[in-house]
């Protein structure tokens, strides 16, 4: 095929892997590991890809992508992130990429879709004929985005009143529920909108690796330091960094983000000189930081520090009249994704996804979206084409729902609390859901009790 294209990696292990299978294949690869090599490149050659990192060190996929819309640069663009959520797929579809897929990249798909991308006569018409939806990305983007139900609809009000100031925000949510769509969307809705936006899973640093990963380190500075390394507060210059299960940060390191965040300075490990930077801060965790705190696991001064605002996500089980409009827009991207044609979802099928209780949230509904299309044979998802897993804390709460709720006959709370946890052998999280509270007041009822699990 001889195509030309232009692959955008940092990670230089994977980059050269990329480019060796791009030749194995009979394509011309070109190889850099920084936006700006890559703006360069671009001004001096055409190609006919372009293979983007999100994250890069200086900078993201959606701002290069910016940067080729404002030079009216038409090449067709495919972003790959280890890190991928909705939002920022459909930012980078509206920024005129034309495709979106996450690590670890699957060679047959990946293929597949840049032969149809290169095979389409011009970017646009590939985009509008793959998409072959009754709604545009717009509008699907809306649909994923504002939700109907109170407490979505609350929530975003929440996004829109903070996401203008540089107040910290702290999103708290159950897993799967999209604290990085939310986070997203507070970058999106700022001031830094056109500055990186720059996400860490907290959940994998190490107390060896955090301090590298956050503030960077000199060439030499321990045994695998081979070269200069700028830290996620450096790349998010400017922007904003979202450190995902903020709760899980070694606490030896938290001191260091405290300081960082108080002084607005950072330094690399190996450093004897700071570096300023402008970063505006987003956590989010699905853990209870207060009760880490009393453990002695959490700092108290960081968490307040962190937790400037905060910004609660229902979990779906609360917003079943969302459940229609997000399983239309998995669907959407299913269809892409697959290169399928599915355009209804039947009512039955629709009642059995709000019948369930969605444990997994999000992360769950898409995943039963993306099989319910796969397995249709028509245009249609079908009840039978909805796979969803037996749910025993859904058998628990359908046997005392009235009796267990502890805002009836509140005097009896004690035996309501044993007796729910009981029934769902010490699951605090599901035992909370049958007494109609939150997990902290749990936690603080079974404190106040003295109850023991």
């Amino acid at each position: 095929m001889n195509s030309k294209i232009l692959i955008v990696e940092d990670d230089a292990s994977f980059g050269t892997m990329l480019q060796k299978w791009f030749e194995r294949n009979n394509f011309s690869p070109v190889l850099c590991s920084e936006m700006q090599s890559a703006k360069e490149k671009m001004l001096k050659a055409s190609f006919d890809l372009v293979l983007s990192d999100l994250r890069l060190p200086d900078g993201d996929g959606i701002i290069l992508l910016n940067w080729m819309r404002e030079r009216h640069l038409d090449t067709p663009v495919i972003i790959m992130t280890s890190y991928g959520e909705i939002s920022t797929a459909v930012s980078a579809i509206k920024l005129g990429a034309s495709d979106f897929l996450e690590k670890p990249l699957n060679p047959s798909v990946l293929k597949e879709k840049i032969e149809a991308i290169l095979r389409a006569p011009n970017p646009d018409e590939n985009v509008s004929k793959k998409r072959v939806t009754p709604v545009d990305t717009q509008s699907a983007e809306s649909k994923f985005v504002e939700g109907k139900s109170p407490l979505t609809v609350q929530m975003h009000h929440y996004v829109d009143l903070v996401a203008p100031t540089l107040m910290a925000v702290m999103i708290v949510g159950e897993s799967g529920t999209g604290k990085e769509h939310t986070a997203r969307m507070i970058h999106d809705r700022s001031d830094r909108a056109n500055g990186p936006f720059v996400a860490v899973d907290c959940g994998v640093l190490s107390m060896e690796l955090a301090p590298s990963e956050l503030f960077g380190h000199k060439k030499g500075s321990f045994t695998s330091a081979v070269e200069d390394k700028k830290g996620v507060f450096e790349e998010a210059d400017g922007g904003t960094l979202f450190l995902d299960e903020v709760g899980n940060l070694p606490y030896g390191v938290q001191k260091q983000l405290l300081r960082a965040l108080q002084e607005k300075k950072i330094r690399p490990v190996g450093s004897n000189a700071d570096i300023e930077v402008n970063v505006r801060l987003v956590t989010a965790t699905n853990e209870d930081l207060e009760k880490a705190i009393a453990a002695g696991t959490f700092r108290e001064d960081l968490y307040h520090r962190l937790n400037e605002f905060m910004i609660q996500i229902p979990p779906l089980r609360k917003c079943l009249e969302d459940i229609g409009a997000y399983a239309e827009h998995f669907m959407n991207e299913a269809n892409v994704e697959l290169n399928k044609h599915v355009r209804f979802i039947e009512k039955d099928a629709l009642d059995r996804l709000k019948s369930y209780s969605w444990p997994g949230n999000l992360r769950e509904l898409r995943n039963v979206i993306r099989r319910a299309v796969l397995f249709a044979t028509e245009d249609v998802i079908r009840a039978e084409s909805i796979y969803l897993p037996t749910e025993k804390a859904t058998d628990s709460d359908e046997l005392l729902p009235e009796q267990l709720s502890l805002n009836k006959n509140p005097e009896t709370e004690i035996e309501k609390i044993k007796a729910a946890l009981a029934k769902v052998n010490g699951n605090k999280s599901q035992a909370a859901r049958m007494l109609g509270i939150d997990r902290k007041t749990l936690y603080n009822k079974l404190h106040l009790y003295g109850i023991e699990i």
